[in-house]
């Protein structure tokens, strides 16, 4: 019995041995009017067991791919014709194991339509601040914006304001902005959470209509809290989810 389960145990342990490859294409610029340059990082890829890996980097327009097992390098490539290109990245390990990533790159004078999905550009909005003062999304063009939906009511909000000040912390300098989207019914919730906490280092807005009627939670058809949305210095939005799943890496390949 013993014998049977050890060889059981190994088989098992040779077994998580061999798993997949991850494959993660992101770019900086990912639309703009042509010729657009686009600087592809494969830098993120990785095999979980170390195994060697080999890429193709297939750019979307009918040139010729690139395959490479060097990954950590930018590979530029530039788009002459004005479209839609779907660039794909196939990563392969030694054992023959796959994985995929891919990327849309808009070249247009006008960018991406606006949409509320990753790759569409993000609805601009005006709204007031805690303070009383009007803002609009786009007072933040050429930044890399974080918007987050959030409501001191929310227990999961403000159990994650930490790592969105973690986030600020690490990456303002080099010019992240980050929006808070307040969904309290009274503005007077908000402000309080944000100064007993000392959060006062993000643009906090603020305009009626608490949870469901809240017209920017509206425009991004937000109904659970917190909601986070990430967008790149033209605008794009690049993530959206939950906060606890915006990776720093994330961020910083886009600034």
């Amino acid at each position: 019995m013993f014998v049977v389960c050890l060889i059981a145990a190994v088989g098992l342990a040779g077994c998580s041995l061999n798993r997949p490859p991850v494959a993660v294409l992101s770019a900086p610029v990912i639309s703009g009017p042509a010729p657009l340059d686009v600087a592809f990082d494969l830098s993120n890829c990785e095999d979980p067991d170390g195994d060697r890996l080999i890429y193709t980097l297939d750019f979307g327009d009918q040139s010729e791919p690139t395959t490479s097992e060097e990954f950590n390098i930018i590979v530029h490539h530039t788009y002459h014709i004005g479209d839609d290109f779907t660039a794909l990245l196939h990563v392969t390990d030694a054992q023959g194991n796959e994985a995929e990533d891919q990327l849309t790159i808009t070249v247009s004078d006008d960018g991406p339509p606006v949409g509320l999905a990753v790759g569409e550009t993000a609805p601009d909005f005006s709204a007031h601040t805690t303070s009383d003062e009007e803002i609009a999304l786009s007072d933040y063009s050429g930044a890399v914006v974080l918007i987050d939906f959030w409501g001191a009511w929310c227990r999961p909000c403000r159990v994650r304001m930490p790592h969105l000040q973690d986030l600020y912390d690490q990456f303002s300098p080099d010019g992240l902005v980050v929006i808070l989207v307040g969904t309290d019914q009274e503005k007077q919730d908000a402000i309080d959470f944000l100064s007993e906490n000392d959060y006062t280092d993000f643009v906090s807005v603020w305009e009626p209509g608490y949870k469901s009627q809240n017209p920017i939670a509206q425009l991004y058809d937000v109904h659970s809290f917190p909601h986070t949305f990430l967008l790149d210095r033209q605008g794009v939005i690049r993530y959206v989810g939950h906060p606890d799943y915006l990776a720093s890496q994330m961020i910083e390949q886009l600034l």
